[in-house]
């Protein structure tokens, strides 16, 4: 993982210095003159557990070195996954951590809190000598009269044509493109999503033998199935519900009978990961207890049905959503948990964490527990209004904690679902978040605030809540993650305005002398362009962050991507 920070260029200057954090080097190739930080997301630390906008803890460490001293601390009232908390480590200060969700104080924790990797290996070995092998019998199959395992099975949906009736697996359209599906009976061409979903079938079988180590793919055979599981004997397991309250509630979930977090999984991987959840339950020591959760939660959608095709190799379930689509994987739990521990004994040994150097908090960002004047810096990434409903897309990890978000508090934007939320409310509770941090800092301090939104209403419902909570603007670059987003990647696909880049707002604690503008959006997008020669065709989204960046270094207020669009088109 490397990180380049670059100076601004003359037309839109950014302060950040050219920092690398200790053992670091610039980024091979990456020379931009736009202020703009890079980052990978595909380092083995952050890949070990899932989280929502997750910001590469390399690339804090940049920030942090920029705007701090060795033993400083680094608040992060908005901590997610804990990468702020790792980064601080990685530099040597000290972070405060806190979210008002169970799932990312539980991520944060196992992410910052030393486990004794000897310790988490023992325990491993005990769940899997308590109930690895009913669970292997769960996968065990046959293939050409000798035993096999399943590694995944892939399933499809059945859906019946309006047309005629007919009932179409559409497994046997997926070399067409599934938006529209051609009736195999009539013809007749419709929608998928206008189709009812009658049922689902597996279709394609990914076998191990023992002792080899070629895959063998196949047609499923009635031996790969368990349609005999009993769930009334099984241990304890989430049953969280899950309908139209919650606005990522779609009908097509209903079509395939999800009504709480169980019906997310099929009855063979339910009772592999209740099996697994309640043998690492047992275990007595309190800190390994947690470790072995932090490893069931790190695959809990990897095994769920949420897991779905593709046609060159499994990637991975879609972020920030609870998306089931109509290709999906049925994993094998014991090979995706046995996977999982492996990489988390790494990041114990890599001693990302520091005895004592983190302090987790589980609470509003709008009332922290924090005495004033005591932070020396804050970097932060808090919800991107309605780009995501966080209490939502952490769902199946909070259901098996057993432990659900305060959706009354969540700053988000939601216009669906019985926790409704207004720009104006949104805007509120971050003015109070961001309050709070002006209060705790020390009056030389600064605040970091990474953001991503499309639309010109949150970006100023972001930017006013800053400085009505009484802290000044000081200065602005972009932030890319490397690898885009689903979101990202659906919007360049179908053509719709996405933001590519993240952008980077900090503020000073003490008020400061409110400049004229001495930039346009024209300006700003000429400039932005110019930056991008090299690039080819330029689209909004590409250039919408750092459009942004360069507005707000020039004390103009940030704008929405269609106005970005509209001025690039002119």
């Amino acid at each position: 993982m490397f990180v380049c920070y670059l100076a601004g260029d003359a037309a839109a200057p950014s302060s950040f210095s050219a920092v690398a954090p200790p053992g670091q080097l610039e980024l091979d190739g990456f020379g931009r003159p736009d202020g703009a930080v890079a980052a990978r997301r595909s380092t083995p630390l952050y890949g070990v557990h899932a989280y929502h906008t997750k910001v590469p803890a390399e690339a804090i460490a940049g920030f942090i070195v920029d705007h701090t001293s060795p033993g400083d601390t680094v608040l992060d009232p908005f901590c997610g996954s804990g990468m702020t908390g790792v980064a601080a480590t990685m530099t040597g200060r000290k972070a405060v951590l806190n979210d008002l969700s169970p799932a990312a104080v539980h991520i944060a924790t196992n992410y910052t809190t030393p486990c004794e990797p000897g310790a988490f290996e023992m325990a491993v070995a005990r769940v899997l000598e308590n109930v690895g092998d009913e669970i292997e019998a769960l996968y065990a199959t046959r293939h050409s009269g000798r035993p096999a395992t399943i590694e995944y099975l892939v399933w499809s949906d059945v859906r019946r044509c309006t047309e005629c009736g007919e009932d179409l697996l559409l497994w046997d359209h997926r070399t067409s493109g599934l938006r529209t599906v051609c009736c195999s009976g009539c013809g007749y061409e419709a929608s998928k999503a206008t189709m009812l979903v009658v049922g689902e079938e597996a279709v394609e079988a990914n076998l191990s033998a023992p002792g080899g180590h070629r895959r063998v793919v196949r047609s499923v055979v009635p031996d790969d199935l368990r349609p005999d599981l009993n769930l009334d004997s099984l241990p304890w397991y989430p049953s969280t519900r899950f309908d139209s309250t919650r606005p990522m509630w779609r009908r097509g979930h209903s079509d395939l009978g999800i009504s709480t977090v169980a019906d997310f999984y099929s009855a063979r991987n339910l009772k592999a990961l209740s099996l697994l959840w309640n043998a690492a339950n047992g275990e007595p020591d309190e800190r390994v207890r947690l470790a072995l959760r932090f490893s069931l939660t790190a695959i809990a959608n990897r095994a769920s049905r949420r897991y779905q095709w593709n046609a060159k190799r499994p990637t991975n379930v879609l972020g920030g959503t609870l998306y089931v689509s109509s290709l999906r994987y049925e994993w094998n739990v014991l090979s995706l948990w046995r996977r999982k521990t492996r990489a988390i004994v790494r990041l114990f040994r890599s001693g990302a964490a520091v005895e004592g150097a983190v302090q987790t908090i589980r609470g509003s960002a709008t009332r922290l527990p924090l005495p004033d004047g005591s932070i020396d810096y804050c970097f932060t990434d808090p919800p991107f209004g309605s780009h995501i409903v966080y209490s939502d897309a952490s769902l199946l990890w909070e259901a098996w904690l057993d432990d659900l978000t305060d959706r009354a508090s969540e700053a988000i934007v939601v216009r669906g679902g019985d926790h409704s939320k207004s720009v104006s409310d949104y805007g509120d509770l971050l003015q109070a978040s961001f309050a709070e941090i002006r209060r705790v800092l020390r009056p030389e301090g600064k605040a970091t605030i990474v953001f991503q939104a499309s639309d010109p209403d949150t970006w100023s419902a972001v930017y006013k809540a800053a400085l009505r909570a009484g802290l000044s603007f000081s200065d602005a670059t972009t932030l890319s993650k490397g690898q885009p987003s689903f979101k990202q990647v659906k919007g360049q696909r179908e053509g719709e305005m996405v933001a590519e880049t993240d952008v980077v707002l900090t503020f000073s604690r003490e008020p400061a002398r409110s400049p004229a503008p001495t930039i346009n959006l024209a300006e700003a997008v000429r400039a932005a362009v110019t930056a991008r020669s090299d690039a080819g065709e330029i689209s909004a989204g590409a250039i919408f962050g750092d459009v942004n960046a360069r507005l707000l270094r020039g004390a103009a207020e940030p704008v929405g991507i269609r106005e970005v669009h509209d001025a690039l088109a002119t």
